[in-house]
């Protein structure tokens, strides 16, 4: 599952418990792809059934089983009892930076004035 120079791979970060059941390390691995693949083949491919992959984002963003992975996507995987913590933790970065953007772009509106 290591990078080969001259070859990209999908990044993938697997969270908990998946780690040990999967036998890796800490960190990122990366998969070696022929070209486009799913969420589904690729949890296949690391031999994790779905029902442990409960919160699956893709480049950031939620993904789901049927999710096309390209080379060089990050693909982040989280077993259930880690899925809702960071799926909250997610949400509220967002919403915190979103009012960051809204309060930065309101003050920057009034000095105008």
């Amino acid at each position: 599952m290591k990078k080969e120079e001259g070859k990209e791979g999908i990044r993938i970060l697997v969270g908990g418990h998946l780690r040990e059941e999967l036998g890796l390390g800490e960190g990122e691995i990366v998969l070696e792809t022929q070209g486009q693949m799913t969420v589904a083949e690729l949890l296949e491919r690391l031999g994790l059934a779905q029902e442990r992959a409960k919160l699956v984002m893709v480049n950031g963003k939620g993904g789901s089983a049927s999710t096309a992975l390209n080379p060089g996507d990050r693909v982040a995987i989280f077993p259930p009892e880690l899925s809702f913590n960071t799926f909250v933790s997610l949400c509220f970065r967002k919403e915190r930076v979103e009012a960051r953007t809204t309060s930065h772009g309101h003050e920057r509106g009034t000095q105008g004035a």
